[in-house]
């Protein structure tokens, strides 16, 4: 019989329980509760604040003490001091010197957190008790946070609370957030990496707190800095208000009616200035939507378990930038019957080499997965233990290489290529067998990415990654000049790193020429001025997309340009140019014979109802061809050797 997984939820002793405070907490334990999860709590105890000037006065220091020689002469003094030294220094000479004292012992650890025991999921009220547990040895991938941005964050700005969030951003299973206004802060902050942020709404206007049903507003007592900004956020929302602040805007929306500011009018008379509101939706903070974030995080959190008995794998995934299969990766964890170790090797000068952890880890794995055919996965064919599975991740980049040649496909059990058109072509040109090539697209977090587009989405066109010739800007600019002839309300979003950050295209004279083209037209095209905006990379792509309505894919050549995939999972429109093997990965309709049927196509997305069926499709694409689940379950079974099942999910796609 299957027990009911068991939820703590951790406080904050230096938490006041406060209006506010008490109508999280209560809606916290309702939410988990109906998510099927036995709701406990736990007190974490903080350090005790002490207001600046209530500390006790230093006693003062003690009066000088005279030396024992203060009453001699001055020169007697000077005699007995230099006797002195000198018989040190003798002493010093003639006796050996002690043995050095032993190291100190190490500290102790800090102490567990009590009440975490035994846990399934922990949910954190702040991240300094989310900290303190992680001191303690709680299980990082169990342990979810609170998180309430206090002001709107810039992406890659430094502060406080980004300061915290990426303390911990790595470390923990995610973050709980109150909107998706919220989500965005949460995720500008955080740039060490990319993490699982849930919008969980801490009050519901549906959902009556027990302890402060009709209370006022309360006085809230002077608290630590590192409190007082979440604690006032909650007390705020248990009353709100119509002054705008940057969380008064995550619960009221941004489309309400503001009070007037204290700036002065147009004509300096006054302080009255309205401030307007802007174009968003009215926030869900309901019953309905508190439970619908708990759900997922107790489902993002609890094993995943095999729907047949099998015997535990230790899988290994080992290769030079995991950008492409670290997601996987993490999520393949989460089942029970796999534990998955992610490796990245290191770039010294101009070779990839293992990292400290590589040997250590192939020795312990009985499945090795080597992401690109390239000298990782040359080391790793030669290096993994007779009993281990080996398992290659190719991608279209390698089939232009030397490095498939270097593999003795003997040593491999199964080859996985992420895009139908390489099958053939691995079969044909590198001469594998069929009976070893195994299609499985790319991870593609759907719905991570499936989120509200922003207001007027449909006049901003994507694109991602122009830093190389090969992604052909230009031609996306012919695109994009086309349609703001007939309506320049459309703008090109670019998300890429500049060409000169780029240490293999900067090499090139022709990239760099390129570049510079690129840019001058940017710049003096009258059709393209002001309405091209770039921006550099980060890990909030999901934050990114919602204001894209529109993606380009112009490549010369591409495996599957992921980055369309994504746009298209958020909801955006693709124009695809006919690049090789497009049609086997996307349907024909997105693909575009010329630049004025590309423009046309975009043009119509102008239309709102057009350009929402056009989403809505592109999205039932992506969850058709990127099926999540089909593609886990497609890894799990090839890892544990059944190769005809793990082909079964995407079998109709392969043509060879």
């Amino acid at each position: 019989m299957a027990t009911t997984p068991r939820l703590v939820l951790l406080r904050d002793s230096r938490w006041p329980d406060v209006p506010g405070v008490c109508c999280w907490r209560a809606s916290a334990e309702a939410a988990f509760g109906a998510a099927g999860t036995a709701v406990t709590d736990a007190t974490w105890d903080g350090p005790k604040y002490v207001p600046p000037g209530s500390e006790p006065p230093k006693p003062p220091p003690p009066p000088p003490v005279k030396g024992r020689a203060d009453w001699l002469p001055m020169p007697v003094r000077r005699g007995v001091r230099l006797t002195r030294k000198v018989v040190r220094k003798v002493h010093r000479m003639v006796t050996p010197p002690p043995p050095p004292p032993p190291p100190p012992p190490p500290p102790p650890p800090p102490p567990a957190v009590p009440g975490l025991e035994g846990a399934s999921i922990v949910v954190a009220e702040s991240i300094a008790a989310a900290i303190a547990a992680l001191k303690g040895g709680a299980p990082g991938d169990r342990l979810w946070v609170l998180a309430l941005a206090p002001t709107r964050t810039v992406q890659g700005g430094t502060t406080a609370f980004g300061a915290l969030v990426n303390e911990v951003a790595d470390r923990v299973a995610g973050f709980v957030t109150d909107s998706e206004l919220g989500r965005d802060a949460v995720e500008r902050a955080a740039t060490s990496g990319r993490p699982r942020v849930v919008v969980l709404p801490p009050l519901a206007a549906d959902r009556a707190c027990p302890s402060c049903a009709d209370a006022a507003a309360p006085e809230l007592p002077e608290l630590d800095p590192d409190t007082t900004a979440a604690v006032a956020q909650l007390v705020a929302w248990r009353h709100p208000s119509d002054t705008y602040s940057g969380p008064m805007a995550r619960r009221r929306g941004l489309g309400g009616d503001w009070a007037p500011t204290g700036w002065l009018d147009w004509n300096q008379d006054g302080r009255a200035w309205p401030r307007p509101g802007l174009p968003d939706d009215q926030p869900d903070w309901t019953a309905a939507a508190q439970e619908r974030g708990a759900r997922e995080v107790v489902a993002a959190t609890l094993p995943v378990e095999s729907a047949t008995e099998r015997a535990g794998r230790n899988v290994l995934i080992s290769g030079f930038d995991l950008k492409f299969i670290r997601e996987l990766g993490h999520r393949l964890d989460q089942r029970g019957d796999l534990d998955v170790s992610l490796d990245e090797w290191r770039m010294i000068r101009t070779q990839q080499s293992p990292s400290e952890q590589t040997e250590e880890l192939l020795l312990k794995a009985d499945t090795v997965v080597a992401e690109w055919v390239r000298p990782s996965a040359v080391w790793l064919t030669e290096r993994k233990q007779p009993e281990s599975k080996l398992i290659l991740r190719l991608h279209r980049f390698e089939l232009e290489s030397a490095y498939p040649s270097k593999i003795d496909i003997y040593q491999v059990d199964a080859v996985v290529y992420i895009a139908p058109a390489i099958g053939p072509r691995i079969r044909d040109e590198i001469g594998w067998p069929k009976e070893k090539l195994v299609y499985i697209p790319n991870y593609l977090d759907i719905d991570w990415l499936d989120r509200p587009k922003l207001p007027d989405a449909r006049f901003a066109i994507g694109m991602v990654g122009t830093e190389r010739f090969l992604k052909r800007l230009d031609l996306a600019l012919d695109v994009v000049a086309a349609v703001r002839r007939e309506d320049p309300r459309f703008t090109l979003q670019i998300r890429s790193m500049n060409p000169q950050d780029n240490m293999y295209v900067w090499a090139s004279r022709e990239e760099q020429e390129y570049a510079g083209w690129c840019q001058d037209r940017i710049e003096r095209d009258p059709l393209l001025r002001g309405g091209v905006v770039i921006e550099a990379p980060g890990r909030d792509m999901a934050r990114w997309y919602r204001r894209v309505g529109g993606f380009l894919s112009m490549s010369d050549i591409e495996g599957v340009h992921l980055a369309a995939a994504e746009a298209m999972a958020s909801g955006a429109v693709p124009v695809f140019r006919p690049w090789p093997g497009v049609r086997e990965v996307y349907d024909d309709h997105w693909i575009h014979q010329s630049v004025d049927d590309a423009a046309a196509a975009l043009l119509a997305n102008a239309d709102p109802d057009v350009w929402a069926e056009r989403s809505a499709a592109a999205k039932a694409e992506m969850r058709r061809r990127y099926d999540p689940a089909a593609v886990l379950t497609a890894w799990a079974d090839l890892v544990h050797g059944d190769i005809d099942k793990a082909r079964e999910p995407f079998a109709s796609y392969v043509k060879i």
